[in-house]
């Protein structure tokens, strides 16, 4: 077990750094901490991570008795607590704040207290501001049970005030953490649904920089397979500092899942077709409310991992004539060949096998023809190759190493742009890496980015060490993150 001057030792991590198993303290040591009672030592992290505990302690305590194996979900939420304290941004990367009294006055806004204060020197441009204490950005970001996390219920039905996104910068990415300015955050609801479980109350997250009005806006798709949404969307999330840094307004919705792990009981159990719904009318929040947050006149770009490139596909083909620019990440856009991977034995991950088995109600992939609904819905190329032209500029990414999602999604998809599935530009055999990077036209606009070495969510390192194929993976991991914030802009 390490000792607490391990875990004080954390404070030195640097934001920019690459995350690794070393930025996550020993969840036993931060567990045996807190049940001592040993001080904080004025240490911020622990101070935090320990008000983590005592807010979960009668939870904590039963689950000791018991043996419970849900006390792994608060050591963890513990353990996430304390890296993401620890590696919070410097204060001087938040935006000044002004306030007008007789004349306009900066002011830190790391004390601010929750009011209106203005973002510019002149006092013109007012924003309701707040911050929270590192507990109860923990307790909201690091929910054990996954409850809180893309729940808007606590807002009752009123936009939050704007307060600084620590959530877009935590260290767990590929491309290291480095930007100018810590974003702001604002949370609102875009949707509530009402079942016999209770109210559903679906979360929108908006991220700007606060002095940037003319922001390129983009709406970012979580992925989890429908089934998920605390881990893969932390991750997605965790991107976000490096697009507000590039000019994006970042719009990132939350939406229900089709199994009963997470997002509580109103907010699970549906199906897929339920899923895309909430995202379809997530666009259509941020299609009425982006005038608010932007005057750029740009259109919205769409970005998605995995099940969320699937659905910012699927959007694009919803919204033809409004949707020019899509950046879909290691998607599942054809359920059909996706199936027959899984069938014949050509792509055998159990990931993939067990997600479209539960997508179609049943119990196992073999029960499965490939005319079930869910099956013949989500398979989206076919309408792509009939009529390309209707299809928006893609930026498709995949890691060929990949073990949830086939790389031949995105080849495929990359083929459908050109008109051809079967024998567009991008084929296996015809790959040529540089440096395990490789890059494919599929038509004027479109392109196809592919890492030779690199796992599905090559954009994230998580836990441990990205996985994507050493150094040289790294570097071009990084490379494909930059190439494709700039291509959407």
């Amino acid at each position: 077990m390490k000792h607490v001057s391990n875990l004080l030792g954390c404070l030195a991590l640097s934001a920019s750094a690459i995350a690794s198993a070393s930025i996550f303290p020993d969840p036993q040591a931060l567990l045996t901490h807190y049940l001592e009672g040993k001080p904080t030592h004025g240490s911020a992290p622990l101070e935090a991570s320990m008000g983590y505990f005592q807010h979960h302690d009668a939870a904590l305590r039963d689950m000791l008795n018991s043996g419970s194996p849900e006390i792994a979900g608060i050591l963890q939420g513990a353990s996430y607590c304390f890296a993401a304290v620890a590696s919070k941004p410097a204060t001087n990367l938040l935006p000044t704040l002004y306030s007008q009294d007789g004349q306009c006055k900066a002011l830190s806004a790391d004390s601010a207290h929750r009011s209106w204060y203005y973002t510019d020197a002149q006092c013109t441009t007012a924003i309701e501001y707040k911050n929270e204490s590192d507990t109860e950005f923990c307790l909201r970001e690091f929910d054990f049970r996954a409850e809180r996390y893309g729940n808007s219920e606590d807002l009752n039905y009123v936009q939050d005030a704007w307060m600084p996104g620590y959530s877009a910068t935590l260290p767990v990415t590929t491309k290291p953490q480095s930007f100018a300015e810590t974003p702001l955050v604002q949370r609102t609801t875009y949707k509530t649904t009402y079942n016999e479980r209770g109210s559903c109350h679906l979360e929108m997250r908006v991220y700007k920089n606060a002095n940037n009005h003319s922001a390129t806006p983009i709406m970012m798709i979580h992925g989890g397979g429908w089934l998920e949404r605390l881990g893969t969307a932390r991750t997605a999330e965790a991107q976000i500092a490096h697009f507000t840094d590039a000019g994006f307004v970042v719009y990132m919705p939350f939406y229900r899942l089709v199994e009963d792990r997470e997002a509580g009981p109103a907010c699970n159990q549906v199906n897929i077709e339920d899923s895309k719904q909430d995202i379809r009318d997530a666009f259509l929040w941020v299609q009425a409310n982006n005038a608010n947050y932007t005057t750029s006149d740009k259109s919205v770009r769409i970005t998605g991992q995995s099940a969320g490139g699937h659905m910012a596909v699927w959007l694009s083909q919803q919204f033809p004539a409004k949707v020019d620019k899509i950046a879909p990440m290691f998607p599942v856009p054809d359920f059909a060949h996706q199936l027959k991977e899984v069938q014949d034995g050509s792509y055998v991950h159990g990931y993939i096998e067990r997600m479209i088995a539960t997508l179609s109600g049943k119990a196992h992939w073999q029960d499965l023809t490939g005319n079930e609904p869910v099956i013949v819905n989500n398979s989206l190329l076919e309408a792509i190759e009939q009529a390309p032209h209707l299809a928006p500029d893609m930026f498709i990414s995949h890691g060929m190493a990949d073990t949830i999602v086939s790389p031949t999604q995105s080849l495929r998809l990359c083929n459908a742009l050109a008109g051809n599935i079967s024998s567009g530009p991008a084929q296996a055999n015809d790959l040529a890496f540089t440096k395990q990077y490789a890059q494919v036209q599929c038509r004027t606009g479109s392109e196809l980015h592919l890492l030779e070495k690199a796992e599905h969510h090559f954009d994230g390192c998580g836990l441990g060490l990205c996985d994507v194929g050493g150094q040289d993976g790294l570097i071009a991991t990084q490379t494909l993150l930059d190439n494709m914030i700039k291509w959407l802009k």
